[in-house]
């Protein structure tokens, strides 16, 4: 997979759900290889993609844009799409309207999105 000073992506794949752990900063100089390595996992078509982002110390608008097209190229693709954020990746995407993107995310569920939490997504 192609990588970039300051990401990494490590693709691990169980049955039918891919999961994608990113680690490191994501913006305008890793941007390019983060959707690359999203292109190359959705082109086997998994039933459910897992964008794990909770290694992510830096968010930029631009490794905004890359999730946002991540999740369009997912959805658009036939698979079901999974954010789990670090903090920094949820305070970002909720500071740009887009926090509705974090999926709550069970893993001992067979690789299937947690049923909602009414208490977690309470706006305060």
């Amino acid at each position: 997979m192609p990588q970039s000073p300051g990401l990494s992506c490590r693709v691990e794949v169980r049955g039918d759900t891919v999961h994608l752990n990113v680690v490191g900063e994501l913006d305008h100089q890793s941007g390019d290889a983060f959707d690359q390595t999203v292109r190359a996992v959705l082109s086997g078509r998994p039933t459910m993609l897992v964008l794990d982002l909770t290694a992510v110390t830096f968010l930029s608008l631009e490794g905004v844009a890359a999730i946002v097209d991540a999740c369009y190229r997912a959805v658009n693709g036939g698979s079901t799409l999974a954010i789990r954020p670090s903090p920094q990746v949820a305070r970002r995407l909720h500071s740009v309207g887009l926090a509705e993107l974090v999926t709550a995310y069970d893993a001992g569920q067979a690789g299937r999105p947690a049923a909602p939490d009414p208490a977690r997504d309470r706006s305060p």
